[in-house]
């Protein structure tokens, strides 16, 4: 791998990083909060991390949609801006 896609891949690696430690602190609001954290006494079963990893999974989709479309979209200008360097003048 070239230095450049080494980059790319430890600036990813970090954006995962960082939006997984924000998920964590904002759990919910403060009322919201106690009624999960009543909800787990009573039932045993960590509700807040339930609504947290759904939400995760949810933006899942259409976060990698649009980031798979404009890494095509990204992909076809290079291969045209190398058409464009090649062509006989």
């Amino acid at each position: 791998m070239t230095s450049k896609t080494t980059n790319r891949v430890w600036i990813g690696v970090a954006g995962v990083v960082l939006a997984l430690a924000a998920s964590a602190s904002a759990l919910a609001c403060p009322l919201c909060s106690e009624e999960t954290e009543a909800q787990a006494q009573e039932t045993g079963v960590n509700v807040s991390m339930g609504y947290s990893v759904s939400v995760l999974v949810m933006l899942a989709l259409p976060m990698s949609m649009v980031g798979g479309m404009g890494y095509a979209l990204y992909r076809n200008a290079q291969q045209m801006s190398r058409g464009a360097d090649s062509r006989p003048r």
